[in-house]
């Protein structure tokens, strides 16, 4: 397999697992008990990428308004309370990624995540369903001072997997991902069917695959 990278950056929600229904349910966990409606994993899907406190945010702006700081402070800490305990109950690798993995590790490319989830979930999540071997690099949204889409979280994905900018592509789902990668002058590919309102094809990536099968032919390109 030749590709045309040395590296790639993975976002994680939505793009190389579908943790939809373990964020719901840490969601309704913080909302519920203010009276607000249930929210689905379809629903979820729209709120995430900024981190569990925006998840949280944008449920209560959905479902009736923002409540009182303390209020607003004591709903964030159900949803942490519910995910550090649920974390992966549901979430599973999308179709085709362990195997992509395997193909891309074989293949001498360097891999790491980087994503706006707290990196202790994080690395969770990757033990939980045995991306670990694949991904031994991590930035996390409580890693640096900064979240996606800051060029930092790619620039130090980037200095601990050893590689340049010029060596790497960026693979996520949604428009902060293709920020972030225009902020750090990678090349961004997106996968289909991952955690954006907006078509994929309107967001500006360099390139588009259904899922993660295509995606070793699409970096050779």
């Amino acid at each position: 397999m030749r590709l045309s990278c040395d590296a790639i950056l993975f976002d994680l929600d939505g793009t190389l697992v579908d943790t939809a229904a373990d964020l719901a349910a840490a969601l309704n966990a913080a909302i519920g008990p203010l009276g607000r409606r249930v929210m689905s994993p379809v629903d979820a899907k729209a709120m995430i990428g900024g981190g569990l406190p925006q998840l949280v945010r944008l449920g209560l702006e959905s479902s009736g308004g923002m409540p009182e700081p303390d209020v607003f402070d004591a709903a964030v800490k159900r949803a942490f309370d519910r995910y550090d305990a649920h974390y992966a109950d549901e979430s599973r690798p999308f179709p085709g990624v362990i195997d992509t993995l395997k193909r891309l590790k074989t293949a001498g490319v360097k891999m790491g995540v980087c994503t706006n989830k707290p990196a202790a979930f994080s690395a969770k999540i990757l033990a939980a369903l045995g991306l670990t071997p694949y991904l031994p690099v991590l930035v996390g949204g409580d890693s640096l001072p900064v979240k996606k889409p800051d060029p930092k979280m790619a620039f130090a994905v980037m200095e601990r997997l050893g590689a340049t900018a010029a060596q790497c592509v960026l693979v996520g789902d949604s428009e902060t991902d293709v920020k972030l990668a225009r902020n750090a002058a990678i090349p961004v590919i997106l996968v289909r069917g991952g955690y954006t309102t907006i078509p994929v094809e309107q967001l500006g990536a360099d390139a588009i695959v259904g899922g993660f099968a295509e995606l070793p032919a699409t970096l050779g390109r």
